[in-house]
């Protein structure tokens, strides 16, 4: 269930004017279980939306981060990575 979870926060973003489709892609992804599919459609983008996504994943549900990118969410989980504002 954290599928649908992670879905609905992507598809926060869906109406955005540039990137929109492809947080909705990814999120459809995700929801899908094709996990590989969408660490490799979300690697692919631009730095900003990649970045976000990740951040976003990360955040909503380690698991789920980890089985996409075998990484550690850790670094992309935190709201301010450097200390500021």
């Amino acid at each position: 269930m954290k599928q649908k979870t992670v879905r609905n926060e992507l598809l926060k973003f869906k109406d955005e004017p540039l990137d929109g489709q492809d947080y909705e892609t990814a999120a459809h992804l995700i929801a899908g279980r094709q996990f590989i599919a969408a660490a490799n459609f979300i690697d692919r983008l631009d730095s900003f939306p990649r970045d976000e996504m990740k951040i976003i994943i990360a955040r909503t549900c380690k698991t789920v981060f980890i089985e996409m990118f075998d990484a550690n969410p850790d670094l992309y989980g935190q709201r301010y990575l450097y200390g500021g504002l």
